[in-house]
């Protein structure tokens, strides 16, 4: 089976890059009127191709952008998820200035793989002059070394060694994941009479399938999946790295007239997520070439803070305005931490290529990546969010950086919310928290992960709250669960990081102690004033094990109430009911008695169970309760059986 590709084409005006992908594929990629009667490209145009080398297949996706200085934007949203750059140079101009933009352009998005065709080689006076000319500004760049193919789409000279180039660099290519977070930049949108909605876009990072349902980013419209086309083909289910088409139900066109929210169009995302992602500020590392643009004096202007630029990401273009951290501007070959706030909101993930341009002088500004794809203004220049930025800046891909700088800043998280828009699965995650665990770095407790320094932190002081208790009032079992609660929950992001803090006590060093929490070492002992008091309450309770006083009569004034709180907190004493307690000897042996006779018989009454222990009903019937809070027994009816 093939893999799919997507190739996009790159170069100045007029250099054959329309004509070159028709030469190769059989099918002009103008597909406009207006392109045509021009001459020139316009928007994206589509292809496929199909090659073969060595015997394995390549199936391509073609994609043609337009040259024309005019239309920029347009070949920034076709370039920006490519598995190679076809860019073309054309032996009779050599490197022009919309070589040299696209060229920046392909650098600011990451895109590293790419072959030169150099074309027009039939009309040209000396393609080796030519040739040198491209290795002199590819030289000391990420290009450098890359192959140059003489080519005439005329005479088709040289074709067959460019597919063989094409080939060889994406048998290289590592292969597309599948993060199970499927994304789709939308670059058309239209009517189809009798289908409804139609999209189309490059799939990254997920598959899609047949009645799947997405959601349409920024706005968090709702969709299904009617049809999914592919290659010329219905397809059940697409993986990563394909051109398609897809038909969608519930969401319409938006035409321009409509509000923004009113439907899908170009520029939108479209994920499995089921939530609205707005995002109004992202926090990035921006970069500038220290390259100029012939004939472009702002090529070479450093890139001032507060300046609003367009914001190029995926297909969509949205004006933002720029603001550096820890310098006033950006000269020429300089990087920079830097926000960008948006009037609109932009759907983006850590990782993401972007590029930012002049809408009114229609330049190439600087370009960048996502760090923060949620950031907050009032933290851009907090040290906590330094730290962050700097870190991801150096290893944006590193998913242990990832999650211990989200962590670090944010101390608790829920999973689901744990780099959820970032390029890494769900199993990729785990992994990681677990090793963030065994390193010490990383608590996880239930749903929920903590930076282990901070958690470690509020799980002492909540611990030396209680001791500090034992030590203020030694007569007492422990600090009232109320009490700690009040002051631990001004502690935490939230007051329900309490319950997970009291559980994490729990499975340590504390205990329960009725509504109060202890330390496990602890033994609390009576004021010497209640001492006398405690023991006749207790030698009434144990006076008679299985038919025991009542609570009115086993504590008689103030103080046996006290002493009795005592014992039953304590544990040494249960308390049934309000009117009934027993000691923990007498709760054994009835209940010892019930469950061998449960154990025989099957089944009994509560009046059977009665005449076997030789109790009381006063004391069987709450004890009966107790064992079913307890999973012991259950009651069907008026019966009582083993649970």
């Amino acid at each position: 089976m093939s893999r799919p590709f997507i190739v996009g084409t790159a170069g100045h005006i007029d250099h054959g890059k329309s004509s070159l992908i028709q030469a190769l594929s059989g099918v002009n990629p103008d597909r406009l009127p207006e392109e045509k009667r021009r001459g020139m490209t316009i928007e994206l145009g589509f292809a496929q191709l199909s090659l073969e080398d060595a015997g394995e297949a390549f199936h391509l996706g073609l994609i043609d952008v337009p040259g024309h200085s005019d239309f920029v934007k347009n070949m920034v949203a076709g370039v920006s998820a490519l598995d190679l750059a076809l860019f073309v140079v054309a032996a009779d101009d050599g490197w022009m200035p919309q070589t040299e933009e696209h060229y920046q352009i392909l650098n600011y998005l990451g895109i590293r793989r790419a072959v030169i065709a150099l074309t027009k080689i039939d009309i040209a006076d000396d393609p080796e002059l030519a040739v040198e000319d491209i290795r002199e500004n590819l030289a000391g760049g990420p290009w450098q070394g890359i192959d140059i193919i003489p080519v005439s789409s005329h005479t088709g000279e040289g074709l067959e060694l460019l597919r063989a180039a094409v080939c060889e660099q994406l048998r290289q290519a590592p292969e597309r994941q599948d993060l199970g977070k499927p994304r789709l930049s939308v670059d058309r949108a239209f009517t189809v009479k009798g289908a409804g909605t139609v999209v189309t876009g490059t799939l990254i990072n997920g598959s899609i399938e047949m009645g799947q349902k997405l959601t349409v980013q920024p706005k968090g419209l709702e969709a299904q999946v009617r049809k999914i086309q592919a290659h010329g083909s219905q397809q059940e289910k697409l993986g990563p790295g394909n051109r398609c088409a897809l038909n969608l139900n519930q969401v319409s066109v938006r035409d321009g007239k409509l509000n923004m929210r009113d439907g899908v169009g170009r520029g939108d995302i479209i994920t499995a997520f089921k939530s609205v992602d707005e995002a109004l500020v992202i926090d990035v590392l921006l970069q500038k070439s220290a390259r100029a643009i012939r004939g472009i004096k702002q090529s070479v202007n450093p890139l001032k803070t507060g300046r609003e630029v367009m914001f190029h990401h995926g297909s969509s273009g949205q004006a933002a305005r720029l603001h550096l951290r820890g310098m006033r501007r950006l000269e020429p070959g300089g990087e920079v931490l830097a926000e960008l706030r948006f009037s609109e909101p932009v759907s983006v993930w850590i990782g993401d290529h972007f590029v930012l341009r002049d809408a009114s002088l229609g330049s190439t500004l600087a370009g960048g990546i996502v760090l923060d794809a949620d950031a907050n203004r009032r933290a851009f220049r907090k040290a906590f969010q330094e730290r962050l930025l700097k870190a991801r800046a150096v290893a944006p891909y590193d998913i242990g950086v990832a999650i211990r700088t989200q962590l670090e800043r944010d101390l608790a998280v829920h999973r689901t919310n744990l780099l959820q828009k970032a390029p890494f699965s769900a199993a990729d995650i785990d992994v990681a928290i677990q090793a963030g665990e065994h390193a010490g770095s990383f608590v996880k407790i239930g749903e929920w992960v903590f930076w282990k320094p901070w958690w470690d932190e509020k799980s002492q002081e909540a611990g030396e709250l209680v001791c500090s208790h034992h030590e203020g009032h030694p007569d007492e079992l422990g600090l009232p669960l109320k009490k700690l609660k009040e002051i631990m929950a001004k502690k935490l992001p939230s007051e329900k990081f309490f319950d997970l803090l009291l559980k994490g006590l729990l499975a340590s060093d504390f205990v329960k102690a009725g509504p109060a929490i202890r330390h496990s070492d602890h033994e609390p002992k009576l004021p010497d004033a209640l001492q006398r008091a405690g023991r006749k309450v207790q030698q009434r309770v144990e006076s008679d094990l299985i038919n025991p006083p009542n609570k009115k009569d086993t504590a008689t004034n103030s103080d046996e109430e006290k002493a009795l709180r005592f014992l039953v907190n304590s544990g040494l004493v249960i308390d049934l009911d309000s009117k009934t307690v027993i000691s923990v000897a007498g709760f054994q042996v009835i209940r010892e008695q019930i469950l061998s006779y449960l154990l025989e018989h099957g089944e009994a009454t509560a009046s059977e169970l009665r005449k076997e222990t030789g109790t009381s009903r006063r004391i069987l019937m709450p004890l009966l309760e107790r064992l079913d809070e307890y999973g012991d027994t259950e009651r069907v009816g008026d019966l009582r059986r083993l649970a």
